[in-house]
């Protein structure tokens, strides 16, 4: 149906961008800080927000000069037709919306982190994503 195909497509979409921007990622790393309860200052946690940051941008949800865009963010939710996903991510909106950061990394994380806490179901999907992609991701080294 064609609800669903657009959906797809947006969500072909963001895996591009995701794919893109976690292409050099440490997946194991950066899926702790979903799973685990995890120390911010260690600098292997830093790469992960940036990651984040650049699928952010790409999206256009950060502008050039790292400041968050949530009518972007609103922009994509409208665009949702599954009704759970799109009141999953309105939640989101609303709640995170007016998250700041010092620089674009730690905006990606801070707004994380709250949508993380907003939306259990949310930080559930990317979980098992994650757990998805590191048995996929071919071990480098």
């Amino acid at each position: 149906d064609d609800a669903d195909a657009k959906d797809k497509e947006l969500m072909s979409k963001l895996f591009t961008v995701v794919f893109k921007c976690f292409k050099d990622a440490d997946w194991g790393t950066c899926g702790e800080m979903i799973t685990t309860k995890y120390d911010i200052t260690q600098a292997k946690y830093k790469q992960c927000t940036c990651h984040m940051a650049c699928a952010g941008e790409e999206l256009g949800m950060i502008n050039a000069s790292g400041q968050p865009e949530p009518a972007k963010f609103l922009e994509y939710v409208n665009k949702i037709n599954n009704p759970d996903i799109k009141s999953q991510l309105q939640l989101i909106y609303d709640k995170c919306q007016n998250v700041k950061g010092s620089e674009k990394c730690d905006l990606a994380e801070q707004f994380a982190i709250c949508a993380f806490k907003e939306s259990p179901a949310l930080k559930e999907r990317v979980s098992t994503l994650m757990e998805m992609l590191v048995k996929m991701k071919p071990k480098s080294k």
